[in-house]
């Protein structure tokens, strides 16, 4: 079903909710089924033995091997049952996480909390990453690599080849609502993953020395002890003394050996342990990925090459190798089995020689599978987002700087009631729009609307916009300064600090578009009056583009002495029954209303 309007992805993301119910009831009732099957085989595996007994040896191992098949049969079938029950399980928790994020703008991924940055460019100002972010909201990854390489693409400027490049891979994911929902699913469970580099720290721990479990007679031994055992087997048949006595030695032997190496081995697996589970979610999202056939050239180009058999000895079967191999070496937290498997086969040694021809296999790729594995995460974000909002479109870019088109833009982060849409184009001859208007009218929002769709444009996701197109410049704003009280910084200091920011990108060169919002708070009004004209002038001085948001009419007035360089606009208010009217939409010109004595009158402070 192709959904044309958000009311219909709901419907969609309802309908999967309920199906996926069903499926679970269905599929918990199988597991109970086969649970019962199994202790139903045990209970009756005693008697059915015992009057096995008497019909003669050949019908008691008869007897086994059917009870054997049966349980195995059993165990293996409500595996099965119990891991479609999870999957069922995980799924409904997507698409209830989806319907949360449309209706009520919340999602249960990770915020970016860490990637906040006082100083940056716009991310603060922008609500980019943390509570109530864009990045919250769009974010589905749960692995490093995922995370940090969404974040990246809210924080790096693009070339423009490069972000039509991840529009067209969003968009093929956009379309395919099973495979993104099978993808998220398959890395839903790890806990934690946006913290943990696991493919550095894999690559850290694999640094360890494995010679220990090496040597020329080591190693010739170890091979030879399946043969051995042959051999003593023989000799059961001729001498069950002499294969007794050789067959303890040779156990006892094996322990010793195993013994003088425990704690190497043990430092090996208390390293790898914690990760079996974290890679089987890894190896079972790139089944994911391989098992679809892909157009765009951003996914074709690196599926394509990991999925290749020709890629250093098959790249793909690396992860899977590798939790075998962890899982194996786990087998001595287990004191009976790891008894047995060491005295049998040196089972410790073992699995560190095939831990060592891992390394010598693979070295370096699992950082490079890990990214790829990332990056499939990231454009996943971004396509649920596209897909959840197809009321948005794709940012049309260009090379002109700089121009700006937007056709019915939109505050993302913004509730629908209250958030209303606007037009809003800059001319290549508009250096500066300034924007006028009362408290609470609607001009920082517009600021904040227009800077997080461009970052968002950036991304290569949708926008909340009919139309909208722009180059790819540097963003810069200039709204939320506050005083650093642990840096011992003033307002008006951070405000001259991010202002010098500001003069030394455009001294550099850089091609940027800066918002600025109530500029000089931090000073009194006839130096902050003077300065914001003075940066006013200084900004034109220096050809760039910027968005001025103030309450002073002077500073629009500049427009008298700059007029094909300055473009005017305002939000205006209107007054009903005693209460303000504001209709947040902006228009050509300077604004005449203000409100800040009509709201202090109706808090009772006489004005004069």
């Amino acid at each position: 079903m192709d959904a044309t309007s958000q009311e219909e992805i709901i419907q969609i993301y309802h309908d999967r909710i309920f199906h996926f119910s069903q499926e679970l009831a269905v599929n918990k009732k199988r597991s109970l089924h086969y649970s019962l099957m199994r202790l139903a085989t045990i209970i009756i595996a005693i008697p059915f033995i015992y009057l096995a007994t008497k019909f003669g040896l050949l019908a008691v191992i008869a007897s086994l091997i059917i009870v054997i098949i049966i349980f195995v049969f059993a165990v293996l079938r409500q595996q099965q049952y119990d891991k479609k029950t999870i999957e069922n399980q995980l799924l409904i928790a997507i698409n209830e996480n989806e319907i949360q994020s449309i209706l009520q703008l919340k999602n249960d991924y990770y915020n970016g909390e860490q990637f906040k940055e006082s100083h940056h460019f716009y991310t603060d100002d922008l609500d980019i990453f943390g509570n109530n972010s864009i990045f919250g909201l769009i974010n589905r990854s749960k692995t490093f690599n995922g995370t940090h390489q969404l974040a990246t693409y809210f924080l790096e400027l693009p070339e423009i080849n490069s972000v039509e490049e991840r529009q067209l891979a969003i968009q093929e994911l956009e379309s395919k609502l099973d495979w993104r929902q099978n993808f998220s699913s398959s890395l839903f469970n790890i806990e934690g993953g946006h913290q943990r580099d696991l493919a550095k720290e894999i690559d850290e721990e694999l640094k360890i020395d494995l010679s220990f479990a090496k040597g020329k007679f080591l190693t010739i031994f170890i091979k030879a002890l399946p043969y051995l055992w042959m051999v003593i087997f023989g000799l059961y048949f001729f001498d069950i003394a002499l294969a007794n006595t050789i067959a303890g030695a040779l156990f006892i032997a094996n322990l010793l050996i195993t013994m003088r190496k425990s704690s190497e081995v043990t430092a090996v697996q208390a390293h790898l342990s914690y990760a079996s589970n974290m890679l089987k979610s890894y190896s079972e999202a790139l089944k994911i990925i391989f098992s679809e056939n892909w157009n765009s050239k951003l996914i074709q180009q690196k599926s394509e090459f990991y999925k290749s058999p020709d890629n250093s000895n098959g790249t793909v079967s690396m992860l899977k190798i590798l939790s075998g191999i962890i899982d194996h070496l786990d087998y001595r937290l287990n004191f009976i089995p790891a008894i047995i498997l060491n005295g049998l086969f040196l089972w410790d040694f073992r699995v560190i020689n095939r831990l060592s021809n891992w390394k010598s296999i693979y070295d370096g790729q699992l950082i490079k599978l890990f990214d790829f594995i990332g990056t499939m995460e990231s454009l996943n974000s971004l396509a649920s987002w596209s897909y959840n909002n197809p009321q948005y479109v794709y940012t049309k870019f260009h090379e002109v700087y700089f121009s700006l088109e937007a056709t019915e833009i939109q505050h993302p982060l913004i509730p629908k009631p209250i958030n209303v849409a606007n037009n809003f184009n800059i001319k290549k001859s508009n250096h500066l729009s300034i924007i006028t208007g009362s408290n609470m009218s609607g001009k920082s929002t517009l600021l904040r609307t227009l800077g997080i769709n461009t970052i968002l444009a950036y991304t290569g996701g949708r926008v909340a916009a009919k139309s909208f197109s722009i180059p790819i410049v540097q963003l810069i704003s200039y709204m939320r300064i506050k005083d650093i009280l642990e840096e011992s910084v003033s307002t008006f200091k951070a405000e001259l600090n991010r202002i010098d920011m500001i003069l030394k990108m455009l001294k550099s060169g850089t091609k940027c578009f800066i918002l600025i919002d109530e500029m000089l708070r931090g000073t009194n009004s006839v130096d902050k009056l003077t300065g914001s004209i003075g940066i006013a002038k200084r900004l034109l001085a220096e050809n760039t583009y910027a968005m001025i948001a103030t309450h002073d009419i002077k500073l629009a007035e500049l427009s008298s002495e700059y007029p094909e360089s300055i473009a005017n606009y305002f939000f205006d208010i209107d007054y009903a029954d005693g209460d303000l009217i504001f209709d947040f939409k902006v228009k050509e010109g300077i604004c005449k209303n203000f409100n800040a004595s009509f709201l202090l009158k109706q808090l009772g402070i006489d004005m004069p």
